[in-house]
């Protein structure tokens, strides 16, 4: 890891250069993302075709997880073998990957990013995908790309540095933050920091995997409503995320695995902020935050 954020940071090898990727193969690729992930929004394929995810990536031959979750090793270094639905393994003594693009586009497009707006990407690991955020808000809008691992941050600032609309930085929990529009998280969550959720606008969604001891657990979207005191909350899909440090202690994670057996995931309906005792509509009550059954009406 800190061989490619080194040689990141100093530029292409020579072996990179010479493997030229043509448009036709990063419209390809963004055509295979859209096919396997169902996502249509314009600017999102675009986006898809424009940033170069090779440039976020360390240098080739790469550890590729194939679709049944084995892993393979590239042959060689193009570009065109990483230009694909699949994921690529970071760092395997950690279970660290970059995800597979067709999984996150369907989350991303679930947020609707649009030109203008103020996003918070925490677990930005090395960009890429802050990158297609990047692309979705404009030079009109901003990315606060939030990176806890000083190696992962290195190669996430160095990679992002010709974007103007992006800023990188250490510990999401530390931050003082504007008006969020968007908040979309790229690590596993035990519980809900509160000052994320103060810092969402009226109209804001936070998209938000909670995972338990595991690392196991749901792919969570919060959506403001208006004129309720609630958020609605929508479990979408089932996930195994890398874990945040700094979110992730084991009474928070022992009440998560609890509620998760318990069941009733497909009652979740809202994100309560009032203070109340726990009732049997609370589906995870924790510090300050409540998953609760009741509808945010």
């Amino acid at each position: 890891m800190r061989a490619w954020a080194s040689g990141r940071m100093m530029g292409k090898s020579g072996e990179e250069r010479r493997h030229a990727v043509p448009q036709e193969a990063r419209a390809r690729y963004a055509a295979e993302v859209a096919a396997l992930s169902g996502v249509s929004d314009p600017a999102l394929l675009r986006a898809l075709s424009l940033v170069r995810r090779e440039d976020f990536l360390p240098p080739g031959p790469w550890l590729i997880e194939a679709a049944d979750g084995s892993c393979y090793l590239s042959p060689d270094a193009d570009p065109d073998r990483i230009l694909h639905a699949v994921g690529v393994v970071l760092d395997p003594g950690r279970a660290l990957h970059h995800a597979n693009p067709a999984r996150v586009a369907r989350m991303l497009e679930r947020m609707e990013i649009r030109s203008g707006q103020t996003v918070l990407h925490v677990g930005a690991g090395p960009g890429y995908f802050t990158a297609l955020m990047a692309e979705l808000v404009g030079p009109s809008g901003r990315i606060i790309a939030a990176e806890i691992d000083p190696v992962l941050a290195a190669a996430a600032r160095a990679a992002l540095a010709d974007r103007a609309n992006v800023r990188v930085e250490g510990d999401a929990l530390a931050l003082s933050l504007p008006r969020l529009d968007r908040i979309f998280v790229s690590c596993g969550l035990a519980a809900l920091p509160v000052s994320w959720l103060e810092a969402l606008a009226g109209d804001g969604r936070m998209m938000v995997p909670m995972t338990g001891s595991m690392d196991a657990g749901l792919q969570l979207q919060l959506e403001a409503v208006p004129d309720a005191a609630r958020l609605r909350a929508t479990a979408v899909s089932c996930v195994m995320f890398y874990p945040c440090h700094g979110l992730r202690d084991d009474a928070a994670a022992r009440a998560f695995d609890a509620a998760l057996a318990a069941g009733r995931v497909p009652d979740i309906r809202s994100l309560r902020r009032d203070p109340h005792a726990p009732e049997p509509a609370c589906w995870l009550h924790g510090d300050g935050w409540c998953l609760s059954c009741a509808a945010p009406e």
